[in-house]
């Protein structure tokens, strides 16, 4: 099978490469930021999905498509314009080349940002979307293009709304919690939390994902929209603890008012999930947290 990923060089993409590492497909590794595939069955295209030529090209031949690029959701507030070009034209472009050129399946990575103000937890499928972000505005709107493109051309798809994914390839410099906070723990350095730190959040290892992007790549799964989570709730408080105790230190915590807005109970509900694939993620919060420390310590040196 010839598999097409796009924003293959970014946190998810490097490891569903390390993931199709050990099949027999054929992966192009598309991107607009210039990297060295590591798998010896990846090779590398530069490809800027906004312009459809270069995207069109790249497709054709292709069975099955990852879609994983993405202006990040902190940079959207900033830059609504550019994010709706490149998260929304750029995901078209996508689709459109997918359907000219008759590909299976396209895989596409939403977020569970859309869902904005929670009415219920754990969070299902059919909450209502409210999404306070431009970047979770285009997220839900490609969620619904795909169900239009299925209904208008056939083309297949799955849709896995992730929830805090953390991992190896994540950077501190994405703001996201678990390599921030390992960060800085590891250079005696303290950390906040906001209110009394007992809000929960709904942390799935990365790898986790990657196991089944593939399953879902190669499967007769199709044409579903599924969280993407561990179904399990950790407190802020209680994962900064679980950190310092894989890097092992004492944290020191500043206590910083909670914000207005902050949401204190997310987590995703997985029967969906496990209805259709069986199972669900599996790795511990613990053991995911070690492995990213490990690479953390191996490829950033701190």
């Amino acid at each position: 099978m010839k598999v097409a990923v796009f924003g293959a060089s970014g946190f998810v993409g490097r490891n569903l490469l390390d993931e199709l590492a050990g099949t027999e497909h054929e992966v192009i590794a598309c991107d607009v930021e210039s990297f060295e595939p590591e798998p010896e069955n990846a090779r590398f295209e530069k490809v800027d999905i906004t312009n459809d030529d270069r995207v069109n090209e790249v497709i054709k031949g292709i069975d099955v498509i990852a879609h994983l690029a993405a202006h990040p959701l902190p940079a959207s507030t900033e830059n609504p314009n550019l994010n709706a070009e490149i998260n929304i034209i750029g995901s078209l472009n996508i689709l459109d080349a997918a359907r000219e050129h008759d590909v299976e399946k396209v895989f596409f990575s939403s977020a569970s940002s859309l869902v904005g103000e929670v009415e219920e937890v754990p969070v299902p499928e059919d909450h209502p979307a409210a999404p306070q972000s431009p970047y979770g505005v285009a997220k839900h709107s490609i969620e619904e293009y795909l169900e239009v493109y299925n209904e208008l051309y056939d083309l297949d798809y799955l849709v896995f709304r992730f929830f805090n994914v953390y991992g190896p390839y994540q950077h501190p410099e994405s703001g996201a919690l678990v390599p921030v906070v390992l960060s800085r723990l590891a250079q005696d350095k303290g950390v906040f939390v906001t209110g009394d730190g007992q809000q929960t959040r709904d942390f799935v290892y990365v790898r986790d994902i990657t196991s089944y992007i593939v399953e879902g790549l190669e499967g007769d799964v199709k044409n579903e929209i599924i969280n993407m989570g561990r179904g399990k709730e950790t407190a802020i408080l209680d994962a900064i603890h679980e950190m310092a105790d894989v890097v092992d230190v004492e944290p020191d915590i500043d206590r910083k008012p909670q914000r207005p807005d902050e949401i204190d109970d997310f987590y995703a509900d997985m029967s969906k999930f496990e209805g259709l694939f069986g199972d669900k993620p599996d790795t511990s919060f613990r053991e995911g947290l070690q492995q990213t420390y490990e690479w953390m310590e191996e490829d950033l040196d701190i």
